[in-house]
């Protein structure tokens, strides 16, 4: 996402096509979804994950699902309401293993 006035990054989106049984086919694994600090709670955010559903949407995929921080992280819960006021519900855990 680019600032109109200035050309200046202000957000980045990433995302993964995967395919899944559970989901009959493609949906996306949001990788990333990060916003310059200066421009947060601006609604940046919230237009960036937009534009992700509708490339989603133009793919096709019924799902798109995003890991949140884990336990302790200091913005957990704003980041948890972030996601549940745009429609993502809460399920399950992730594990990671570092290789």
């Amino acid at each position: 996402m680019e600032e109109q006035a200035t050309g200046q990054i202000v957000g980045v989106a990433t995302i993964l096509a995967v395919q899944a049984v559970r989901a009959a086919g493609a949906y996306g694994v949001l990788q990333e979804l990060w916003i310059s600090r200066g421009f947060r709670s601006s609604h940046h955010g919230r237009h960036l994950l937009e534009a992700v559903h509708s490339e989603a949407k133009r793919r096709g995929w019924q799902m798109s699902e995003v890991a949140l921080p884990p336990d302790g992280y200091p913005a957990l819960e704003r980041v948890r309401r972030f996601y549940e006021e745009r429609g993502y519900r809460i399920g399950g855990l992730r594990a990671r293993k570092r290789l």
